[in-house]
């Protein structure tokens, strides 16, 4: 159906929300290489950030294949209160009768999820340049044994080959990131093209799939 131009954004439940719930690799990669939007938006339980990224947080294969295709990282860094207090927007649940636009940093230090906020954190900061983080977020991460690391990139500069990589991959869009006939016409060596399309994080393409944290 897709190599006939199938469209797998149309439908009023997001097919690669489905292939996310049901942690299926391969069907991930053949909807999102096929156009899928990764930065979908669910209508229930309504986030900040792209919705794809609440699938994925227990499973690094899956989180780099998100980020790999273009996952708007910088909207999870996106907190509006930075470091002001947030005890006023804390809740005592995430359940699908939560209506409302909720910021990363109040699902990842949920008591059942802060533990993996050093990981995920330290994940997505290999696609985004200087983020600054909210002053919750900061609180969870100095717990986290990775935060040393963490702390690290977030108060130097990122390196010039990171930052042209990033550049490189703005100018050229999502979609033809991952388009395989555009990208063979891109004067690039290949060892470049690899770099601009993160293969080095590519753990599905490199059937490394002890990722689950």
């Amino acid at each position: 159906l897709l190599n006939a131009g199938a469209l797998p954004n149309q439908d009023p439940i997001n097919c690669l929300q489905i292939a996310l719930r049901m942690g299926n690799y391969e069907l991930m990669n053949l909807l999102l290489r096929h156009g899928a939007n990764v930065n979908y938006f669910c209508r229930v339980n309504t986030t900040h950030f792209p919705s794809a990224l609440q699938y994925a947080l227990k499973d690094e294969v899956m989180l780099r294949m998100l980020m790999n295709y273009g996952y708007d990282v910088h909207r999870c860094f996106d907190c509006p209160r930075g470091n002001s207090s947030h005890s006023q927007y804390v809740t005592d649940g995430w359940t699908s009768t939560v209506i409302k636009d909720t910021m990363f940093c109040e699902v990842i230090t949920l008591s059942w999820l802060k533990h993996l906020s050093g990981k995920v954190v330290r994940v997505m900061l290999d696609y985004v340049d200087h983020v600054n983080i909210c002053w919750k977020l900061e609180a969870v991460l100095k717990e986290q044994e990775l935060w040393p690391d963490i702390n690290s990139i977030l108060t130097n500069p990122r390196s010039l080959k990171h930052l042209s990589r990033l550049k490189i991959r703005e100018c050229m869009g999502r979609l033809r990131l991952r388009c395989p006939v555009f990208m063979t016409f891109l004067p690039l060596p290949k060892c470049l093209k690899d770099y601009v399309l993160y293969k080095e994080y590519d753990l599905y393409g490199q059937e490394n799939f002890t990722g689950t944290y």
